[in-house]
């Protein structure tokens, strides 16, 4: 893994995922609308960090144990932000017990959930780790590390503060990991405790049981029959999970992404956890012997090898032996053997096909893919997070068969107090089935104060401001943000009309920020990829402008209104004259009304 890897999803396709945290079709609302023009999300900036693997690991478990972000605070506008930790509920139907702040998520479960929904990225393809840029935003108007949907519409007011103006709460999911992953902590939390009255329960309803989130993990992406573990659509030979991209997995080259159900996926990648982007996948234990893998299997025409070259790329010669190349292949490349072996030159050279790729290549750099039996120990060299074990409803057992007749899922649709009937245990001792825990260890809670930091902002710049407009364009005033504390600083920008925009100087058209981050010096920051560079610490730079577009003929004046979100919550007023030079008018459109509460603007609607 480069310094500079970008946050490339393994295996998620963010375009066409149906994405976490879409609320289910009986509490479906105008909460919301496609990302794109004309109904485009809210425009934030985050900070990605380069260490992601175990920061964002650390995260989850403090998010995971509720202890991870401040006590619901006040802005000075009124608005609260609160992401506070609900507690889980416990006990079987009939038995339920009232919501407990100790009853914690498995950490490693939400891991996996993470990385189905982003791959273990917050900011959008364009920004390194280490660097600032835009949030990871995908087509549903899911937003950051856990694809929040849930309570972040732009066009309904509430959950915006107003069309298209993001609330408090709204912007600070949308800019800082942290507060990110404890909202989708929050959901997931939901979507547990709205079982017995709406949904399903699985085993006892244990909290610390692997195996009793089923119900909530399938409720997260939304409980549809595409989720049903016996939908007709997916193929019955697929395995009782994905693979998770690993290739010494049961599945791994037979079946993909489609073949499988949401909660198959997010417990596939709990058993399989993926090794960080850009890594190669350790080979399988040997039996018995479970900390040491074992040497390469004998290789034969007909099977699957993957690229082993300690990190350089895997030369595919024309002939064994023969020059020039044609082509080098990454380290991790899944190949297939189609002939060979041959010897010359004193190795054993095997013709290979990947993809439209084919030549020879020296068997030394070759692993043999050895797909273990599903129960078989999963080796942990490498991994994100330690593998767990896990065991999945078969339906080879007469009580979870029942549970999941369609019959009793259309009953639980329709009715909630008819979901009993997919009640189904996950302890069946004469069968030998049992539940697992999660082996990751309770965090330290001090932890948190490390990522929530200091934030300090400070505005430079004009507080009163001239603007000149013509026709088609405006002249801009210069803005920046600065943290003088430490830690990520984010902030909400609001404007007062429709007409008066804030965006970065290089931004493409049509981006406007409604809330960003300045970064203390106290985090290193990647300014560039290719060469890398870094810088300790970042300004945001804004500029303030008018859209001749959207001026109404008889608009003066208007408001910029910098809010800070975390550390000192002072908010910071720019004051924009609009001095119009030529032709600056035109008839009034209003397609979005950006409003501060209690500040006018002449001539604003």
């Amino acid at each position: 893994m480069g310094p500079a890897l970008r946050s490339l999803a393994v295996g998620v396709l963010l375009g066409t995922l149906v994405l976490a945290a879409t609320l289910d079709r009986r509490t479906a609302s105008a909460d919301h609308y496609p990302c794109h023009v004309p109904n485009y999300g809210f425009g934030f900036d985050t900070y990605e960090y380069e260490d992601y693997v175990s920061v964002y690991n650390e995260m989850i478990e403090l998010v995971s144990a509720g202890v991870a972000v401040p006590p619901p605070y006040q802005l000075p506008s009124g608005e609260w932000v609160d992401l506070s930790y609900p507690g889980l509920e416990s006990g079987p139907r009939g038995a339920r017990q009232p919501r407990d702040r100790t009853a914690t998520v498995p950490p490693s479960l939400y891991k996996a959930m993470v990385w189905i929904e982003s791959g273990w990225a917050h900011a959008a393809g364009s920004v390194p780790y280490g660097g600032v840029g835009p949030v990871i935003t995908a087509v549903d108007c899911g937003y950051g590390l856990g694809q929040i949907t849930t309570g972040m519409g732009h066009l309904a007011s509430p959950p915006a503060l107003d069309i298209r103006v993001p609330s408090a709460r709204q912007a600070i999911i949308g800019t800082h990991p942290l507060f990110n992953l404890a909202e989708g902590i929050r959901i997931f939390a939901d979507k547990w405790n709205s079982a017995p009255e709406l949904r399903p329960v699985a085993g006892t309803g244990d909290p610390a049981a692997l195996e009793d989130w089923y119900y909530a993990v399938w409720s997260y992406n939304g409980f549809a029959f595409v989720n049903h573990p016996l939908n007709p659509a997916k193929n019955p030979l697929r395995g009782e999970v994905w693979h998770c991209n690993d290739p010494n997995a049961p599945g791994f080259g037979s079946f993909g992404w489609g073949d499988y159900t949401y909660q198959e996926k997010v417990y596939g990648c709990l058993r399989y956890p993926p090794v960080p982007k850009g890594q190669s996948y350790p080979p399988p234990l040997s039996p018995g012997s479970p900390s040491h893998p074992p040497a390469s299997a004998e290789l034969a025409i007909g099977d699957r090898a993957v690229v082993r070259a300690d990190g350089q790329c895997l030369n595919v010669r024309p002939s064994p032996g023969g020059n020039p190349p044609i082509t080098c292949l990454p380290e991790g490349t899944l190949v297939t053997i189609v002939g060979g072996p041959q010897e010359a030159n004193g190795v054993t050279w095997w013709e290979v096909s990947a993809g439209p790729v084919r030549g020879w290549s020296a068997g030394q750099y070759l692993v043999k893919v050895q797909q273990p039996a599903a129960d078989a120990p999963v080796n942990p060299e490498g991994r994100m997070w330690p593998p767990q074990t896990v065991s999945m409803p078969s339906v080879a057992v007469p009580a979870v068969a029942a549970a999941f007749a369609p019959t009793a899922y259309d009953a639980c649709t329709r009715t909630a107090a008819e979901c009993a009937a997919m009640d189904f245990p996950t302890t069946i001792p004469e069968l030998g089935i049992s539940t697992h825990r999660d082996t990751a260890a309770p965090p330290a809670p001090s932890r948190a104060a490390a990522y929530l930091g200091n934030p300090q902002l400070q505005v430079i710049g004009e507080r009163s401001v001239t603007l000149q407009v013509t026709a088609t364009s405006s002249t801009a005033a210069a803005v920046t943000v600065r943290n003088a504390g430490s830690g990520i600083g984010p902030f909400r920008v609001r404007t007062s009309a429709a007409w008066l925009i804030a965006r970065h100087p290089n931004d493409p058209p049509g981006r406007v920020v409604d809330g960003s981050v300045a970064i203390g010096k106290d985090l290193p920051v990647v300014v560039s990829a290719n060469p890398r560079a870094t810088q300790t610490g970042a300004d945001s730079v804004l500029e303030i402008r008018i859209d001749p577009k959207v001026l109404p003929p008889n608009a003066t004046s208007g408001t910029v209104l910098i809010e800070p979100l975390l550390g000192n919550l002072q908010p910071f007023t720019i004051t924009v004259t609009v001095q119009r030079t030529g032709a600056a008018s035109g008839p009034p459109q209003f397609p979005f009304k950006r409003v501060v509460p209690n500040v006018t603007a002449e001539g604003s609607p």
